[in-house]
């Protein structure tokens, strides 16, 4: 019997969630495995100068693609001249950026006051060529939702690249054995995409089929553009004002508190975003996937960011030494911040299947205008600390209008968010409570690394119980995805490949 397609698109979608679940969970402990020894190898300095870097590589990493990689996905009807174009673009683009970012090196290093930034700078640009090979691959993998091969090939280019951080760390190389991480991981993620999609380009170019994508990117460029700076401002300015080594502890703060959203949000972010694209038209099942995938989200980020907050003292003292305590305050502000990041975060689910990117466009250039006021006065007021403070309030005034402004889109209410939210919020608090009370309580002569360890296993079991004793919604979930991917079915047919 041949399954119906909502059938066999649900199934797509629960193994989807698994296997990126999987890989986003093995990633994260590698990840958090190399970062601990690194940061004790490595000085917030190294890692600041390497931020500085990424504020500029960054933005011309996002310029490289033009959003034409997401179209392919959100396209419905998609042809071989779309994908062999795009590829070819993004080739191209690649060899500018890395040729204007060469030339550009002695500027920035210049604009910082910092020579050494000038060859890391040079041998950083050499991303741009690298990663241009791997964005259609991985646009095609995610149009038939094979996040199996995915999870697979990030997670052997964290590890590999990990792996030659870590020895060129214990030959002394600083901030170099940071750079050639990224190059090779940028070498890896490419050709294993590559190789796990099946696919090689081919001579094709047509103006036509670019100019068809154009009409969603251009918008979603713009909000990618302003989006970027809006996120990426603070680091420019922190180095420039600040220096490199409060740099390297402000981004670590904020690396931290992005991990919880990036290694669980972008888990459903991955799958949902082309399970939304194939069903844009249906909007009442856009909104109930989406409620129920928020909730989902928010069970394990909403805990994890109330955690960092009341833990970040024997957190940071424990995992990363004496000399990263500068992290403490910092992380928990951004701690706070975090769960309206995971929220407005989520938005995108909606605004970029549903082809609304102008309104996601006009939505980021008002947050951005009001992110650089708040940047602003964080440098008057002098501190890293005061400029994360200001950057914070700006995200709570934006929070609500931004939600309300998607829900609209599929007729859906702010209430229905929060409500499907308010579980694992309540629980988290009850947690964070209970676990603040709890640190009074321990010996004063125990090490970070005891209270740290005691602690979290009480919290832990605080939030579990009430995740059971009140059956939140978003457990159920849980529950079920496990059991309809534990249970045996018949071998469904994949969904037909564009290419």
């Amino acid at each position: 019997m041949i399954p119906s397609r909502s059938s066999s698109l649900k199934r797509q979608f629960s193994s989807g969630i698994a296997w990126t679940a999987t890989g986003r969970t093995s990633q994260q402990m590698i990840q958090l495995g190399f970062s601990i020894v690194l940061a004790r190898l490595l000085s917030p300095h190294d890692y600041g100068l390497l931020a500085m870097v990424s504020v500029f590589t960054g933005f011309a990493w996002m310029l490289a693609d033009f959003g034409f990689s997401v179209a392919l996905v959100q396209r419905q009807e998609l042809t071989d001249a779309h994908i062999h174009s795009v590829f070819w673009i993004d080739a191209a683009f690649g060899w500018l950026l890395a040729a204007v970012s060469w030339l550009a090196a002695p500027w920035v290093a210049k604009f910082y006051s910092i020579p050494d930034l000038d060859p890391i700078f040079r041998w950083s640009s050499l991303n741009f060529i690298i990663g241009s090979f791997g964005n259609v691959p991985f646009a095609l993998l995610q149009k038939r939702l094979d996040f199996k091969s995915i999870a697979k090939a990030d997670t052997i280019s964290i590890a590999g690249s990990g792996i030659v951080c870590l020895v060129l760390s214990l030959m002394g190389k600083g901030a170099w054995s940071l750079v050639i991480q990224m190059l090779v991981s940028t070498t890896l993620t490419s050709a294993l995409r590559l190789r796990y999609s099946r696919w090689l380009p081919r001579m094709t170019f047509s103006f036509v089929a670019i100019k068809e994508l154009w009409r969603f990117t251009f918008p979603f460029y713009g909000f990618q553009f302003i989006n970027y700076w809006s996120r990426n401002g603070d680091n420019l300015l922190v180095g420039k004002f600040f220096g490199a080594p409060v740099l390297g502890v402000y981004n670590r703060a904020y690396a931290l508190m992005l991990l919880p959203i990036t290694q669980v949000t972008n888990v459903i972010s991955q799958v949902v975003f082309p399970t939304f694209s194939s069903l844009q038209n249906d909007k009442p099942k856009v909104k109930r996937i989406y409620l129920r995938s928020i909730s989902v989200v928010a069970l394990i980020t909403f805990p994890a960011m109330m955690a960092l907050v009341v833990l970040a003292k024997p957190f940071v003292e424990t995992v990363y030494g004496p000399k990263w305590t500068g992290v403490i305050p910092l992380l928990q502000i951004f701690g706070l911040l975090g769960i309206l990041q995971v929220l407005v975060h989520s938005t995108g689910w909606i605004f970029i299947p549903q082809g609304r990117t102008d309104i996601m466009f006009w939505w980021g250039l008002r947050f951005a205008a009001a992110v650089f006021l708040s940047f602003a006065a964080g440098i008057v007021l002098g501190s890293a600390t005061a400029l994360a403070c200001c950057y914070a309030v700006v995200n709570l005034i934006f929070f609500y209008p931004r939600l309300r402004a998607a829900g609209r889109i599929i007729d859906m209410r702010v209430s229905e968010v929060l409500t499907a939210v308010a579980g694992p919020f309540c629980g988290g608090l009850v947690m964070s409570v209970c676990i603040f009370i709890a640190g009074f309580l321990l010996p004063a002569h125990w090490k970070k690394w005891e209270v740290l360890f005691t602690l979290s296993a009480f919290g832990l079991a605080i939030y579990a119980a009430f995740v059971v004793s009140f059956r939140l919604q978003a457990w159920r979930e849980v529950v079920t995805l496990i059991v309809e991917k534990c249970a045996p079915h018949p071998e469904l047919e994949p969904l037909p490949r564009s290419s």
